[in-house]
């Protein structure tokens, strides 16, 4: 019977720990792995090491052979105790219990070079290495994970049977005397390295397997809990190929009056109304070549006894057992879109009804204006019946003002945001408004907000309010802009008169205001309606600052910054 020498069992013991690294190195950069796998790994190059300086006996110096070495093999068995507590119980190894080595590797040099004592070199690894050996093998017994039960339990039994070993060792040379070198005639020498083969291997495939069930049983459990959520949806959620239906969950199978089962094999276009199905099947088959179009949308799902519900579908790119499938979601806003169409109606007649008495009663005021005007051409002798006309005058006009700002605010919210230039939005006001010599200065053009879009009515009531307040003084109106943490902040201030401490609290206020009191709280309700906020921070005596903060998202430059204004 074939034998080898102590170099080859060192060698072989070598290899078979840079393989198994190997192999724990290529599983950690392909696959999931835990805390403390990373560890382990780090101690099979540890160990690898250790080996490979036994591999050199003879040609380098014996205290690296055999110190060093014994360290190294010290240290991987405590980097696998620190490895298995951090991956069962998420707690590292204390730094303090890695000192033991020094105080080890001191004594290991003692009875190399002061008192040579192969023996004694053996006690001091076993007191390091054994009591790391039944610690982690105690540690995943006591491990609350009865899934991996048989794998914990056998991981612990390599570990103990390896501590068991290395016991016989130490209390054999303490017991026998004799040459007890890892390289002498004792017979238990071939059956300790072949044991630590195995072991080695056993251990690391064990810790291995228990990082992979880990994994299979969390994908199991994340299966169960998304397959659970599908269950429980309002939604309706299908699953499916480019044609046909693997996956219903109750909830679509309530809708369409089949049992789960039947509906699988079923075509997903069986269950479309033709117009929906055209296109849905142009999304799934994009999808399934790997592109991503914008995939929401409306569609109608016709029923057994022809009823459609209205509803909006989501469809992704997903894996089912293994093969390219689709996850559509699908809710039904049927309920919802007839209340929306109900509500426009009704917004439809009362906008209707507004106009019409709204017209009404503007042709009304006119008639009263025309007839206050000749009586005071009338009256015009009589000085108190003449101031009371004027007064009247002045109240019919405000009332005028009052009906043009409710068809202002009527419109107000009724389309949909959309992007608008700065730039363009104050030109418009500069145009419709008697400038005077106030000239308007803006410091870029690239500058687009979304907003609603009665947006540039913000920039005229602006403008408006500091050519009435202002003053005779004033000279220019500027409109700045910079970027900060909260957003795009947006400044238009003038060098007029400014606005009183005491009117800024009720500046934004309905009806607050010498005229109208409606321009600055219109603008307000606008800017609201899309995020935007607008204070004014002037200081009295030195012009009015009006600030207006848009959101991020809200606001985008178009690259073409021009000249200012």
């Amino acid at each position: 019977m074939w034998i080898p020498d102590i170099r080859t069992l060192f060698l072989i013991l070598f290899l078979v720990n840079v393989v198994l690294t190997l192999m724990l190195f290529t599983f950690w950069k392909s696959q999931k792995t835990y805390v403390g796998f990373r560890t382990w790994m780090l101690s099979l190059m540890v160990t690898s090491c250790g080996y490979f300086l036994y591999v050199l006996e003879g040609a380098v110096p014996v205290l690296l052979t055999s110190t060093v070495a014994n360290f190294l093999i010290a240290l991987s068995v405590m980097m696998r105790l620190d490895s298995t507590g951090r991956y069962f119980r998420s707690a590292a190894l204390p730094k303090i219990v890695y000192g033991v080595l020094v105080p080890a590797a001191l004594l290991l040099f003692w009875f190399m070079i002061v008192s040579d004592s192969v023996v004694m070199r053996g006690v001091v690894i076993a007191l390091l290495i054994v009591p790391c050996f039944v610690a982690t093998a105690l540690i995943a017994i006591r491990a609350g994970e009865p899934d991996t039960r048989l794998l914990r339990y056998s991981f612990a039994a390599a570990l103990l049977v390896t501590a068991v070993l290395w016991t016989a060792i130490v209390v054999n040379g303490l017991v026998t005397p004799g040459d007890h070198s890892l390289g002498g005639p004792d017979p238990i020498n071939p059956i300790f390295f072949i044991v630590t083969i195995l072991m080695d291997i056993i251990l690391t495939a064990s810790f291995l397997m228990l990082n992979m069930a880990r994994s299979q049983g969390e994908l199991r459990k994340s299966e169960e809990r998304y397959r659970n959520l599908a269950d429980n949806l309002p939604d309706y959620i299908l699953i499916h190929d480019r044609e046909f239906i693997h996956y219903a969950n109750p909830a679509a199978a309530r809708l369409l009056g089949s049992p789960q089962e039947t509906l699988v094999g079923q075509s997903i276009y069986s269950i479309l109304a033709p117009a929906s199905a055209g296109a849905v099947r142009g999304v799934i088959s994009a999808i399934h070549r790997g592109e991503y179009p914008e995939h929401l949308s409306e569609i109608d799902i016709q029923l057994r006894d022809g009823t459609v519900r209205h509803c909006l579908i989501n469809t992704v790119r997903i894996e089912d057992k293994g093969l390219p499938s689709g996850l559509s979601v699908i809710t039904d806003i049927t309920e919802r879109k007839a209340a929306e169409d109900a509500l426009s109606r009704v917004n439809k007649k009362l906008t209707i009804l507004s106009s019409i008495t709204r017209h009404d009663i503007k042709n009304q005021l006119t008639a009263l204006m025309a007839y206050l005007q000749l009586s005071e051409e009338e009256l015009r002798s009589n000085v108190t019946a003449s101031e009371y006309l004027k007064t009247e005058m002045n109240i019919a006009q405000t009332m005028g003002h009052q009906l043009d700002f409710t068809k202002v605010y009527e419109e107000m919210g009724t389309t949909a945001p959309v992007w608008q230039d700065i730039h363009a939005s104050v030109m418009w006001a500069e145009k419709a408004l008697p400038m005077r010599d106030v000239r308007v200065e803006v410091d870029r053009s690239d500058i687009e907000i979304y907003a609603d879009s009665l947006f540039e009515k913000v920039f005229y009531n602006l403008i408006d309010n500091a050519l009435n307040y202002g003053g005779e003084a004033m000279t220019a109106i500027r409109l700045t802009s910079r970027e900060t943490g909260a957003g795009l902040v947006v400044v238009c201030e003038d060098n007029g008169a400014g606005i009183a401490t005491e009117d800024k609290a009720r500046l934004f206020e309905q009806g607050y205001g010498k005229h109208t009191g409606l321009g600055l709280f219109l603008s307000r309700e606008i800017l609201s309606i899309t995020g935007i906020t607008i204070t004014e921070n002037g200081e009295p005596g030195k012009g009015a600052r009006f600030e207006m903060v848009v959101p991020k998202g809200a606001y985008r430059f178009t690259g073409e910054k021009g000249n200012p204004v």
